[in-house]
């Protein structure tokens, strides 16, 4: 008896959940023809008739791809909608965007994002795609045009093109870094027109081992974003569950595979028919194309996207910066230089499964601010400024042109250990070392333009740290989660690591992280951002073989058990460094002893004025505050500070060389 009650509950729950999608269906596509009606001026709706029916949609977008009929009804929408109004972005009405949250006279234009969307979202997935091929085949939205960018179908669907990929994703040895285990995407130099369903045909050994085909590099979903500037999902995914995959996406895109973690497939051909071919130079190891095909062919291409990929470094730009650009062999050789410095900074291998880094341009920033991701993505553009094939943009320059946002965001997605309160100081070492190492440039300018700031060198970076209260008491730095902070977004913050290049060269670092990596493999784990402050110091110490611990402590760092430090230090051999020593007596004469010699600092770095009204507690606001007052008795207490680090650490003295 109790089973049969269940059975029947059951049913009832079941038709119950099968009416209510049956409603939200005839819901939504009469809302969707509601609409239609009153863009083609057969059923005028007042402003509170469109948002009903807005609201409507929203709500029921889900089930937009339930049925032949309401996937129909919502391209015919579509189709209307661009005739008479004009495309999503292009129109008067969306030109420049919109705000997400509703606002007065955009109900429509948001009803048919919503529409636009859900398509994308519910109706060009693979099962769909199959079923429903002959209503998807030629659905194309106008708005295309506008992002990611026109092209016409190719003339002959029927030519296939034939790429080479690595279709292989080996585990990474070492430190996890950041999206280390995502699928590895690897550009084809094919884009889907909006509108075409392309045969994307792979080598038997690729089906279902968790490969898959994206149409649309741009991946990011902007949903959270304030503001709408383009579709929030541009980016369709299709996964390899036979040879030939038919893929589709009403706004076009680069096509590519995308290859999971620890896939070992090795070098692959792949065909793509009914596609157009866009600019792609491959400067990877196993396909290179010559600066005669790229000249000649390669960048004269339609698809609006250019691909640019080594085995270390990947990035799209609009096609329109390009089609006149001449050296890209140089520009990859310079980014593959960069990474090669990060890599060998952080003990990494040159090569790795992934590239190091992977940049993309887009419309708008993927979060509130620049973040790490794969693909990093903190660079615009405006599509309706015509470029003329030779954008001005530094990604074009190469990364010793202007690199600072970029190498914070790599370092950041590095993962690698740091004293605590380093998080947003260190992550500049990598541009460090790219531009110094890798470019030539001297390690003052280098560590000066690390953090836009190409005038604080070493020196100054040591007297903003000595003209503070806090180390004239012989305090740490202070990395509160306040505006006093004086660690994050400050030189001084890892001025430390850059003093150690100077004196010792920069194989310490690399050996330093370079153990941090081989201790990984054996099982042993540093807390990333909290590394233990006398266990780091001790290693690093090893790796430059000398005593650290005074230079570390002078740069604001205080061991939390000294006695017992240094008794292992000197267990181990290592001594006090003479280097160390001449480097802390050059410290102790540049602290200004006078109101004058602060004023002179405080210009130094702060070149364009100090001007009232800033936070007094921090920056150009504390040095408002303080160049009235500074003087003598504060560059002599700064002196006496310094003074006892020395007595600490070097009590007889200058140590033998």
């Amino acid at each position: 008896m109790q089973r049969s009650y269940c059975c029947v509950t059951l049913l009832v729950v079941v038709l119950l959940c099968s009416l209510a999608q049956a409603t939200s269906v005839t819901d939504l596509s009469t809302a969707m023809l509601q609409l239609k009606g009153h863009i083609d001026q057969t059923s005028i709706l007042n402003a509170d008739q469109i948002k009903q029916q807005a609201e409507i949609i929203r709500k029921d977008i889900s089930r937009i791809g339930a049925t032949s009929d309401i996937i129909t009804d919502a391209l015919d929408l579509v189709t209307s909608y661009e005739t008479k109004v004009g495309p999503l972005f292009l129109n008067e009405a969306t030109r420049g965007g919109f705000p997400r949250k509703p606002a007065g006279g955009s109900e429509l234009h948001r009803a048919l994002f919503a529409v636009q969307q859900g398509l994308i979202d519910y109706a060009f997935t693979p099962d769909h795609l199959e079923k429903f091929q002959s209503i998807l085949d030629g659905a194309a939205f106008k708005t295309s045009a506008f992002f990611p960018g026109a092209v016409d179908a190719p003339l002959d669907p029927a030519v296939v093109h034939e790429v080479t990929i690595n279709a292989s994703q080996p585990s990474c040895w070492g430190i996890p870094v950041m999206d280390n285990e995502k699928p590895a995407r690897r550009p084809t130099g094919c884009y889907l027109a909006p509108g075409s369903i392309a045969e994307v045909t792979v080598p038997r050994s690729m089906v279902g081992r968790g490969y898959s085909i994206r149409v649309g590099a741009h991946s990011w979903d902007l949903r959270k974003k304030p503001k709408i500037v383009r579709l929030d999902r541009v980016s369709l995914v299709y996964p390899i569950e036979a040879v030939c995959t038919a893929v589709a996406n009403p706004l076009g895109g680069g096509i590519y595979i995308e290859v999971p973690y620890q896939a070992d497939a090795g070098i692959v051909k792949v065909s793509i028919a009914n596609a157009v071919r866009a600019p792609f130079f491959s400067a990877r190891s196993f396909d290179k194309t010559t600066l005669a095909q790229w000249k000649t062919t390669e960048r004269h291409y339609p698809g609006p996207w250019a691909d640019f990929e080594s085995d270390k470094f990947m990035m799209q730009v609009p096609t329109d910066w390009i089609y006149n650009y001449d050296d890209p062999v140089t520009l990859m050789r310079d980014w593959d230089t960069a990474m090669d410095m990060v890599s060998d900074l952080f003990g990494l291998p040159r090569v790795r499964s992934k590239t190091v880094l992977y940049l993309q341009v887009d419309l708008i920033y993927r979060g509130g601010a620049n973040f790490p991701g794969y693909p990093q993505s903190n660079f615009r553009y405006n599509p309706n400024k015509k470029e003329n094939g030779h954008g001005g943009h530094w990604l074009l320059k190469g990364p010793q042109s202007s690199g600072e946002i970029i190498f914070h965001e790599l370092g950041h997605a590095h993962l690698f250990t740091k004293f605590k309160g380093e998080v947003e100081a260190v992550v500049n070492l990598p541009y460090v070392a790219v531009l110094n190492r890798g470019f030539g440039v001297d390690l003052d300018t280098a560590f000066g333009r690390s953090f836009s700031k190409p005038y604080v060198s070493l020196d100054q970076a040591a007297i903003m740290w000595m003209v503070t209260d806090n180390f004239r008491q012989g305090n740490p730095m202070n990395i509160s989660n306040s505006p006093a902070n004086e660690v994050r977004y400050q030189h001084r913050g890892y001025g430390k690591y850059v003093e150690i290049v100077h004196l010792f060269g920069w194989k310490p670092l690399q050996d330093f992280w370079h153990s941090v990596n081989l201790d990984y493999q054996r099982g042993i784990e540093y807390p990333r951002n909290t590394d233990p402050t006398d266990n780091r110091i001790l290693r690093m110490s090893r790796a430059a073989g000398v005593d650290l611990r005074p230079l570390i402590h002078f740069w604001g760092i205080h061991p939390e058990d000294n006695a017992t430090l240094a008794k292992v230090m000197a267990g181990e051999g290592l001594t006090p460094s003479p280097l160390i020593y001449d480097r802390l007596l050059h410290y102790k004469t540049l602290i200004p002893m006078n109101n004058a010699e602060f004023a002179r600092h405080a210009e130094i770095v702060n070149p364009r004025g100090i001007r009232e009204g800033k936070n007094p507690l921090y920056g150009e606001g504390w040095y408002h505050v303080w160049l009235p007052k500074y003087d003598a008795s504060h560059g002599r207490a700064g002196q006496a500070a310094l003074q006892k680090i020395i007595d600490l650490y070097f009590p007889d003295g200058r140590p033998r060389g």
